[in-house]
C-alpha cells in the first residue's frame, strides 16, 4: 500500500541544505556546549544521512561513471578554499564533505569493479579508509553510511546497518577521546560525551523511510546543491568578517573583490547553461578573461612579497589580453563586421610577446623597472614603477578598446531599435573596463585600485545583451526555432542513443526524455531505434517512424528520428477499408470479406459451422409496414449478430433479408443449438419490446465443416443453404442442423 506522505529528491536535498545551514551557523556564531548550540548541531545531522543516501543511489543509477567522479573531484576541489575560510581554525588540514563522499563513490567503485581481483579491491579499499582516517573530515564515517545505503537489499537492512555504523564510530570517537585526555596524542581537547550529538545522524531515518524514487522539480538547476555548498561558505565567512569580528579595511577591501569573482562565475555558469551561439560563445571567452584577470587581482591584494605581486601581475595581464580580444570579438559578431582572421592572429601575438617581456620584467625592466610592495598604507599594495613594455601594453589594450566602441558606433547609426540599446549595454561594458582606472586617477580611491568592479560590471552589461536583449546571432538558434515550428517531431541521438537534440513536439508525445541516459531502454522508442517497430500508438494518435543515420567521414555519428504524426491518414484508411468490407445498413461484413475470413480459417484447418439465416415473410413486412420498418428489423438482426464476439462467430449480410455466419470452433451439435436459439430468442424479444409483435421470424441452416467432405466456402454456402430450405418447408421459425 502506498503512503500517503512522501518525499521526493528534490525536497530531502532543501531538507539537507537547511539542515546543514543550521548546523555551520551554529559552528561560527554559537557555543557548542550551551543548549542552543547543542540543538543546532543536532538539527544539522539530517544532511550527511542524506547526501550519503543519494550517493548509493547515484551509484547505481548513473549513466556515466566516469563523469560522476569527474564531477565529485571537481566540486571537492572548488570547495577547499571557501570550506578553509570558515572552518580552518577548527578542521586544520582536514577535507569538506565533498571529499568524504567522493571517499564513498570510489570504495563502492572499487568493491563493484569487474575488472579488478581481489587482492588489488581489498588494497585500494584499505588505502581508501585511511585517506579517509587521516584527511578526511568526518573519518570513514560517510564511507560507512555510503555502504550501508548501498549493500542493504531492503529499507530496514540499510537502517540496520546504519545505525550500527553510526553508533559504532560514536562509540569509538568516545574512547578516543576519553584515551587522548589521557595520553594527549590529539591536539583536540575534547570531553568523552562531546560526540554524542553525532548519534543525531538516526533522525534522517525517517526522512529517507518517506522518499518516493522521483527526482522532484528541477530546483535551482543541475548544480545548484554543488554550488550552493562552497557558496555558504563564503557567506558565512562573510558575515563572520564583517559583523561578529571586527572588520578590517584588508578585510572588506579582499571581500569586496572575491564578490567581484564569485559574481563573475555565476554569470558565466548561466552562459554556459545558455543555448550555444556565436553570442555565447564569444560572451564565454569574454567572461573567462574576467574571472582570470579578477582572480589575478585577488592574488595581488594577498601578495606581501615582491615574487607574489610578479605571479599575479603575469596572472592579471593574461586575462586582461584575453578579455579584451575576446570583447573585440564578441562586438565583430553583434555588429556583423567580420574581423580578418590576421587581426586575431596579430593580437595574440602581441598578447604573448607582452607576456614574455612581463615574465622577465624582474631582470631587464622592460615591462616594470621596479616590482615590490609597498606597506605604508592601511595595507600592503603593489608597489610598481613602469617600464616602456607597460605603456605599449596600455596602448595595444587601448587600441583594441577604440577600435571595438568605433564598430558599436559605426552600427548604431543604422540599427533598428534593439541593435541599438544592445550596443549601448557593450559601450557601457568597454566605458566600466576603464572607469576603476579614473577612479584611481581622480585620487578616490587614496591610490588602491578596484579594476575588479568595472569588470564584473562590464559582465553583467554583456550577459544582459545577450541573454536579455536576445543576441544569439545563431544559426543553431534559427534552425532550432524552425525545428520546433516542424510538423513533425525531430529526435537526434549520438552513436550511443543518448539525447543530443529534441524538439517541441518530442516533448509534446514523450515529455522530457533524459540526457545522458541510452534511448534504446526506453519501452517506447527502444524499440523503433532498434527497427523492431516503426508505428505506433500513444494517446490516441498513430505516429510513424523515420530514422536516419548521420553519417560524417564514412562514420555513423548518430541517428535522427523522425516522428510523423500520420492519425488522420490511419483513419482515412481505415474508414474506407471498413467501407470495402462492410455492408453500408447493418454494419456486418460484406460477402467478399467474409468469404476470405472462412476460408482463411478453413486453410488452418480451424473447425467451424457455416449457419444461413433468413427472415421468414420479410418481403410482406416491407409492403405492409415500410421500407423503414424493414430497416429496423434488419438493423435488430445484425446488432444480435454483431454482439458475439469475432473470435467466436463471424457474421455476415449476404443480401435483403438474407444473413450468413461461420461459427468458429465448433461443430458440436449441442453448442451449435444453443447458440442459434439464442439467437433467435433475442430476435423474437426485440421484435416485441419494439411493438413489432411476430412481424416476422427466423429460418436457419447450419452445416458443420466436419460434415462435408473437402469442406470450403463454397460447398458450406451450398450445404447451408440447402438446409436453410428445408427449414423453410419444415414450416419455418426454426433451425436444421445437417
Amino acid at each position: 500500500m502506498k503512503t500517503k506522505f512522501s518525499l521526493n529528491r528534490t525536497q530531502l536535498k532543501i531538507i539537507a541544505i537547511i539542515s546543514m545551514v543550521i548546523d555551520h551557523t551554529a559552528w561560527g556564531f554559537v557555543d557548542f556546549y550551551s543548549p542552543l548550540g547543542q540543538v543546532m548541531h543536532v538539527l544539522g545531522r539530517f544532511t550527511i544521512p542524506i547526501m550519503c543516501f543519494f550517493i548509493a543511489e547515484g551509484f547505481r543509477k548513473t549513466s556515466d561513471l566516469k563523469k560522476y567522479i569527474y564531477r565529485m573531484a571537481s566540486f571537492a576541489a572548488f570547495t577547499i578554499i571557501p570550506f578553509y575560510l570558515f572552518f580552518g581554525e577548527e578542521y586544520d588540514y582536514r577535507q569538506n564533505i565533498i571529499f568524504d563522499l567522493l571517499l564513498g563513490l570510489l570504495v563502492l567503485t572499487v568493491l563493484e569493479s569487474k575488472k579488478l581481483k581481489t587482492f588489488p579491491k581489498v588494497l585500494l579499499t584499505i588505502l581508501l579508509f585511511v585517506v579517509s582516517a587521516t584527511i578526511g573530515g568526518w573519518i570513514i564515517t560517510p564511507i560507512l553510511f555510503i555502504l550501508s545505503f548501498y549493500y542493504g537489499k531492503t529499507f530496514k537492512q540499510k537502517a540496520i546497518m546504519f545505525i550500527i555504523a553510526d553508533v559504532a564510530t560514536v562509540l569509538f570517537l568516545m574512547i578516543s577521546i576519553y584515551l587522548n585526555n589521557i595520553y594527549h596524542f590529539s591536539h583536540y581537547e575534547w570531553v568523552w560525551w562531546d560526540k554524542s550529538y553525532l548519534l543525531g545522524f538516526m533522525l534522517a531515518l525517517p526522512l529517507l523511510y518517506f522518499y518516493n524514487g522521483e527526482k522532484g522539480s528541477n530546483f535551482g538547476g543541475r548544480y545548484f546543491f554543488y554550488f550552493f555548498y562552497p557558496s555558504h561558505f563564503l557567506a558565512l565567512f562573510f558575515i563572520k568578517e564583517l559583523f561578529v569580528k571586527k572588520p578590517s579595511p584588508w578585510g572588506i577591501y579582499l571581500g569586496l573583490h572575491i564578490i567581484c569573482l564569485a559574481v563573475v562565475l555565476v554569470i558565466t555558469f548561466m552562459t554556459v547553461r545558455g543555448t550555444p551561439s556565436k553570442g555565447q560563445s564569444s560572451l564565454i571567452l569574454v567572461e573567462f578573461g574576467a574571472m582570470i584577470y579578477t582572480a589575478g587581482f585577488i592574488l595581488e591584494i594577498i601578495a606581501d612579497t615582491a615574487e607574489g605581486v610578479h605571479l599575479a601581475c603575469l596572472v592579471e595581464y593574461f586575462g586582461e589580453y584575453i578579455l579584451f580580444v575576446a570583447m573585440l570579438f564578441f562586438i565583430s559578431v553583434l555588429c556583423g563586421k567580420k574581423v580578418p582572421l590576421f587581426v586575431y592572429v596579430l593580437c595574440s601575438s602581441l598578447s604573448l610577446i607582452f607576456l614574455y617581456i612581463l615574465a622577465f620584467t624582474r631582470k631587464t625592466g622592460y615591462f616594470y623597472k621596479e616590482i615590490g610592495v609597498d606597506f605604508s598604507g592601511p595595507f600592503s599594495r603593489p608597489h610598481l614603477v613602469y617600464g616602456i613594455g607597460f605603456y605599449f601594453s596600455i596602448g595595444y589594450i587601448f587600441l583594441l578598446s577604440v577600435v571595438a566602441m568605433v564598430f558599436c558606433l559605426i552600427s548604431y547609426r543604422k540599427g533598428t531599435a534593439i541593435e541599438k540599446k544592445r550596443l549601448l549595454y557593450v559601450l557601457v561594458a568597454v566605458l566600466f573596463c576603464w572607469l576603476p582606472y579614473v577612479i584611481k586617477l581622480a585620487g578616490l580611491t587614496g591610490g588602491y585600485e578596484i579594476p575588479a568592479i568595472g569588470i564584473m560590471l562590464a559582465a553583467i552589461c554583456m550577459y544582459i545583451c545577450v541573454y536579455r536583449m536576445g543576441f544569439l546571432d545563431s544559426v543553431m538558434i534559427a534552425s532550432t526555432n524552425a525545428l520546433d515550428h516542424s510538423f513533425e517531431g525531430i529526435l537526434v541521438v549520438d552513436s550511443k542513443y543518448c539525447l543530443q537534440y529534441q524538439n517541441k513536439q518530442i516533448s509534446d508525445i514523450f515529455g522530457k526524455l533524459p540526457a545522458n541516459v541510452s534511448l534504446l531502454n526506453d519501452p517506447d522508442l527502444g524499440p523503433v531505434f532498434k527497427n523492431e517497430k516503426a508505428t505506433m500508438k500513444l494517446n490516441d494518435k498513430i505516429y510513424d517512424f523515420v530514422q536516419e543515420p548521420l553519417m560524417e567521414k564514412g562514420y555513423i555519428q548518430g541517428h535522427m528520428l523522425w516522428v510523423i504524426d500520420n492519425t488522420e491518414h490511419y483513419r482515412t484508411a481505415e474508414q474506407i477499408h471498413e467501407m470495402a468490407i462492410r455492408d453500408a445498413l447493418t454494419g456486418l461484413y460484406n460477402r467478399n470479406y467474409f468469404q476470405e475470413l472462412v476460408e482463411a480459417d478453413l486453410e488452418e484447418a480451424i473447425p467451424g459451422t457455416m449457419v444461413m439465416i433468413d427472415m421468414d415473410n420479410f418481403k410482406q413486412v416491407n409492403d405492409k409496414n415500410g421500407h423503414q420498418c424493414g430497416d429496423a428489423v434488419l438493423l435488430m438482426l445484425s446488432g444480435i449478430l454483431k454482439d458475439i464476439p469475432e473470435k467466436k462467430l463471424y457474421c455476415s449480410r449476404i443480401g435483403g433479408d438474407e444473413f450468413c455466419a461461420f461459427i468458429r470452433n465448433c461443430e458440436d451439435e449441442s453448442e451449435i443449438g444453443e447458440l442459434l436459439t439464442g439467437i433467435m430468442n433475442e430476435f423474437e424479444k426485440k421484435l416485441v419490446n419494439s411493438g413489432y409483435g411476430a412481424i416476422t421470424s427466423l429460418s436457419i441452416g447450419a452445416v458443420p465443416a466436419g460434415k462435408v467432405e473437402r469442406a470450403s466456402f463454397k460447398s458450406l454456402y451450398s450445404e447451408s443453404d440447402k438446409i436453410l430450405y428445408k427449414a423453410k418447408l419444415a414450416g419455418k421459425k426454426r433451425y436444421i442442423i445437417k
